[in-house]
C-alpha cells in the first residue's frame, strides 16, 4: 500500500489537526499532575537515560535558551538534575530522579485516562484500530529520531 500524497490528501491536514487537538488533551491532562506539556517531554525524553541538554532541546526542537528554562523548573522541584558529562566535563546531563520517575507515571496515567476517555466514543473495534494507528505513528517517530538522532527516542 502506498503512502498517500500529502498535498493531494487532505487527510494529512485533519490528522496534524488532530494531533494538536491530542496535544491539548495532554497538556491539560498533565497539569493535573502539575507538569507542563514542555515540562512532561523533557522528563519522557530523560526517562530511562541521562541525556545530553543540547541533545534533549534538539530532540524537542526548541533553543537551548528555552530548554535551560524548563529544566531550570524541573530541578527547582527535584525532577530531574543536571550533572557533568562524565566524559566531556564541558557538557551537562540530565537525569531523572527518582521523584521525575513517579510524576511521570502520574502523568502518563492521567494522559493515559484522558485518551481512554475519548477513545471510549468510538466504540471498541474503532477504539482498538485508533491505539493500533497511534503505535504504528510511535513506531514511525522512534525510527525517525534514531535515524536523525541515534539511541533511544
Amino acid at each position: 500500500m502506498s503512502t498517500p500524497d500529502p498535498p493531494q490528501d487532505s487527510r494529512f491536514a485533519d490528522a496534524a489537526r488532530a494531533a494538536a487537538r491530542v496535544a491539548r488533551v495532554a497538556a491539560n491532562a498533565v497539569a493535573e499532575v502539575d507538569l507542563t506539556l514542555a515540562q512532561y517531554r523533557v522528563l519522557v525524553f530523560v526517562d530511562g537515560v541521562d541525556r545530553p541538554a543540547t541533545e534533549v532541546a534538539r530532540l524537542l526542537g526548541v533553543s537551548p535558551s528555552t530548554l535551560t528554562s524548563v529544566v531550570d523548573g524541573l530541578c527547582g522541584r527535584d525532577l530531574v538534575q543536571r550533572l557533568s558529562d562524565p566524559a566531556d566535563g564541558r557538557r551537562v546531563v540530565l537525569s531523572i530522579t527518582d521523584d521525575g520517575r513517579a510524576r511521570v507515571a502520574r502523568a502518563d496515567a492521567a494522559v493515559a485516562d484522558r485518551l481512554s476517555g475519548l477513545l471510549a466514543r468510538l466504540g471498541p473495534e474503532r477504539a482498538s484500530a485508533a491505539l493500533d494507528g497511534l503505535d504504528l505513528l510511535n513506531e514511525a517517530m522512534d525510527d525517525y529520531l534514531r535515524e536523525h538522532f541515534g539511541g533511544r527516542r
